[in-house]
């Protein structure tokens, strides 16, 4: 997997440096622009990279401290906002058009963890880049909204300590179809209740998302262009 495009100064700065020899104080700092950190394409693709190794990165990253130090960063301004982030409500997804179905399936098989709430029960050894398919859509296609919703995943299952909130994700993750709390345990502990909100309202907000671009006449996908009905194309 290549490295994708930047999208602001932390991810220009980490791709730059992903490529080049490592170095002791590599110059990385953690963005606090003022977009909600869910919307922010910059801090989430940053996160996103971190997650994962890329083909043309330096093999004397893999391990780096200065590396996990930067990751750590990110992960601790992710994780607040996730734990202040509250129900949010939005429209059904609604495809009219074969492009629209053909773009909602993106976004779900980019996000969407291949381990379920069953299996990670039956065997808790889950963590890191398992959690997802080998084969993903192409990331530079994929905005905020879809990147916040798989580096969700990735924060709740690199570390033991989220293990219940990543069990609340996964069985959100299930249910987003139906009854929302369909498959909750009667009393569930306070962090499977934060994993089972986080993909709810995470899921909601790419919805919104998808939804205004919609109406306006977009593509929800970065790069792209919904076909016009009746379009006529005239070249010169």
């Amino acid at each position: 997997m290549r490295l994708p495009a930047p999208r602001g100064h932390t991810s220009a700065a980490l791709t730059a440096l992903l490529r080049s020899e490592p170095v002791d104080r590599p110059a990385l700092v953690v963005s606090t622009g003022t977009r909600p950190v869910w919307a922010d394409d910059d801090l989430q693709l940053s996160l996103w990279i971190c997650y994962r190794g890329f083909d043309g990165a330096h093999p004397g990253w893999d391990g780096h401290p200065a590396l996990a130090q930067f990751r750590a960063a990110l992960e601790v301004r992710w994780e607040t906002a996730l734990r202040a982030l509250g129900a949010v409500d939005a429209p059904a997804v609604r495809t009219s058009t074969d492009a629209q179905f053909s773009e909602w399936e993106l976004h779900r098989s980019f996000w969407r963890p291949r381990r379920t709430y069953r299996s990670a029960m039956r065997d808790l050894d889950f963590y890191g880049s398992v959690l997802f398919s080998d084969a993903l859509p192409g990331v530079d296609e994929m905005p905020a909204p879809t990147l916040a919703l798989a580096n969700a995943v990735s924060l709740l299952g690199s570390h033991r300590r989220l293990v219940d909130a990543l069990i609340g994700f996964l069985t959100a993750a299930e249910t987003l179809a139906g009854d929302p709390y369909a498959q909750l345990a009667m009393s569930p502990g306070e962090d499977v209740l934060f994993g089972f909100g986080v993909c709810h309202s995470l899921h909601a907000l790419l919805c919104a998302h998808v939804m205004e671009a919609w109406s306006a006449g977009r593509s929800s996908l970065r790069g792209r262009w919904l076909p016009l009905p009746g379009r006529i194309n005239v070249g010169c």
